[in-house]
């Protein structure tokens, strides 16, 4: 058969054929335009300047990225190591650092100006977000207009947009949250009317999970969690089966060993500095629906009294027509799955009201690991939100099945109401975002000039005076250290004493008594001096010292240091090690201790999915039947 004949075979196969199958093809196209168009608008003001720096915590950001970008393209090695910021602290163990490194977003780093690739990553993870989410309410709806309905809101509410101005990136790892949920779905086996579980639902699923991790969805992850084992156990529930539960869990260990590489060295980081933090923040019932009505959506502005930080943590327009339309229609959910997604929805959205009550949801789960290093419960709206907007879309498929061939027409009808709600977001919405880029670019006169240490970087490097942390990413830039920094919680400056220094802080900055060169000879004989200088890696020549001398590098200890091969000892909580000989070439190396432990889990969880269709394979090879194969016996 000719190209052309199988291509006339396969149109006449994947054909609509009738007129309502022909609407969700035009509606489908429409609205996945329409949720693109909504897209572009929203973000466009990003990219009037594509030169320009953020503000509040994007120094932050933008600290952790180009430390990425500058470590693979200067250096290249892999970014193990931050020395510039607070004098030195782990990048692959941090949580919010090297986000960028495994992610879909690591090319545009390596390959477009800096600026740009920021906009790129905003806007791309809004994208992928989007997808999910969609894909996520077609679970539950075959209405196209729905599924457009559920994407916008999710990444086009004001929350998304103004986490975004003040730089909180962190936040766009929710993205990977409605494909880690539509991937367990179609896993869990649930729906009897949807084409049947694959095995690799659940490992996609799991991917997704890990690349929470990779990610740094410091709030995303733990909420997706809550989110993926609540809605399995209620499935177990409404379908009277444990499969749910089991292969919720088989999801979770494979994503844990998927994302052991980073997760372990995080975990060992958090042991030494747990990130323990009060959450008193409450809100009420008439403040809420001012988070999710009132049109006044900038990160600066406060429509309503709140609790304590800024509205950036509190908003969340989405408007009073998509408001009533997400309530009623999650209310009414019906079905076996359709429930669940109700009552997780309404669960998170209980959490999101915070400390009502000493014993309220809250305050409970805020007594466990994990979450007693988080605050700001209303971070649980926007996922609340999700969930609850496909229960929702359930609902809206039940009612237009109902209609018959008036189906089609009510599917048009549908799809201008979702574009007259979405056109109401994206109005107030796309405001916070003109602010986001306002900073110009560091001016940088030296970017490799010598290493050394300094309180904070210089005035001339300030490019963003007047903020409430110090800047950083000035200082990876001219490849100096800055002591003042924001990017590491266990040195922030908000976590210092009244002497300026907090427990594991051993650097030391020019100017200070106790401050003897980037390396040194503890004992005070003999010269050291470095020779080379890496993020991961330093060569110090030491010169007219003795054998069983310490010699100490001015970077804040940490267990994954080496010194010629051997575990590095603190010295003042800075990095030592002995010396073997009066003169020598010292190697200091950073790696995170957990590391190669992570990479072996790794390997093992990334060749399990094989092991069972390998092992199908052999008992065919081998003439055995497989399970479910043996023949039926003869009648008698």
């Amino acid at each position: 058969m000719s190209d052309g004949g199988k291509l006339r075979d396969t149109w006449r196969r994947v054909r609509p054929r009738t007129a309502v199958a022909w609407v969700h093809v035009v509606t489908g196209v429409l609205g996945a335009l329409g949720v693109l168009a909504a897209i572009a608008y929203v973000f466009q003001p990003l990219f009037v300047d594509t030169s320009t720096f953020g503000s509040h915590d994007w120094d932050q950001v933008e600290t952790h990225r180009f430390l990425v970008a500058k470590t693979i393209l200067g250096f290249h090695q892999f970014p193990f190591w931050n020395p510039y910021a607070c004098g030195g602290h782990p990048a692959w163990g941090g949580f919010e650092s090297d986000p960028i490194v495994v992610s879909p977003w690591l090319p545009a780093y390596l390959l477009a100006p800096f600026p740009l690739a920021l906009r790129i990553e905003v806007v791309g993870s809004t994208l992928l977000g989007a997808a999910g989410a969609w894909l996520l309410a077609s679970r539950f709806t075959r209405s196209r207009a729905l599924c457009a309905l559920v994407a916008a809101l999710f990444v086009l509410n004001s929350r998304w947009t103004m986490q975004i101005t003040v730089g909180h990136v962190w936040h766009t790892a929710y993205a990977w949250m409605p494909w880690v949920l539509y991937f367990y779905d179609r896993a869990a086996g649930a729906a009897p009317l949807l084409p049947a579980p694959r095995r690799r639902d659940g490992i996609l699923a799991a991917i997704c999970l890990a690349m929470l991790v990779y990610t740094g969805g410091i709030y995303p992850l733990p909420h997706t969690a809550i989110a993926l084992a609540g809605y399995a156990c209620l499935l177990a529930v409404t379908t009277r089966s444990l499969v749910p539960i089991g292969r919720m869990v088989k999801c979770g260990l494979l994503g844990v060993g998927l994302a052991a590489p980073r997760l372990l060295p995080i975990i060992e980081v958090l042991r030494r500095f747990p990130r323990l933090t009060d959450s008193t923040e409450t809100m009420d019932l008439g403040g809420f629906l001012e988070m999710l009505t009132s049109s006044q959506q900038d990160p600066w502005s406060m429509p309503v009294r709140v609790s304590q930080w800024g509205w950036h943590e509190w908003g969340m327009y989405v408007g009073w027509g998509a408001l009533v339309a997400v309530a009623l229609g999650a209310l009414l959910a019906r079905g076996p799955r359709e429930r669940p997604m109700l009552l997780v929805g309404a669960g998170l959205l209980v959490l999101a009201f915070g400390r009502f009550h000493p014993y309220a949801p809250w305050p409970l789960l805020h007594l466990l690991p994990v979450f007693s290093s988080q605050h700001v419960p209303s971070r649980w709206m926007l996922p609340a939100l999700l969930v609850l907007a496909c229960a929702a879309a359930s609902t809206g498929e039940r009612l237009l099945r109902r209609t018959g061939r008036a189906r089609a027409v009510l599917e048009v009808g549908a799809l201008l109401v979702a574009g007259w709600l979405v056109h109401d977001v994206c109005h107030v919405t796309r405001t916070s975002l003109t602010h986001t880029f306002g900073r110009p670019a560091p001016a940088i006169a030296n970017p490799m000039g010598e290493f050394r240490t300094l309180q904070h970087v210089p005035p001339e490097l300030n490019y963003d005076p007047g903020e409430w942390a110090p800047s950083t990413l000035s200082a990876v830039m001219a490849n100096i250290g800055s002591l003042d920094c924001n990017t590491f919680p266990g040195f922030n400056n908000y976590t210092r004493g009244q002497n300026g220094r907090s427990p594991g802080l051993g650097a030391r900055v020019v100017g200070d008594p106790a401050y003897h060169g980037e390396a040194y000879v503890a004992e005070g004989e003999g010269t050291a001096r470095v020779v080379s200088f890496s993020p991961n890696a330093v060569d110090v020549q030491v010169d007219g010292a003795r054998a069983g001398d310490s010699v100490v590098l001015n970077q804040n200890w940490d267990p994954g240091w080496t010194v010629n091969g051997s575990a590095s000892v603190p010295w003042d909580d800075t990095v030592s090690g002995t010396l073997t000989s009066d003169s020598e070439l010292v190697h200091f190396r950073y790696r995170p201790k957990t590391l190669w432990l992570g990479v072996l889990l790794f390997l093992v969880a990334a060749a399990a999915p094989a092991v069972g269709p390998l092992r199908r394979r052999l008992r065919r090879g081998r003439g055995a039947p497989t399970p479910g194969s043996e023949p039926s016996p003869l009648p008698r």
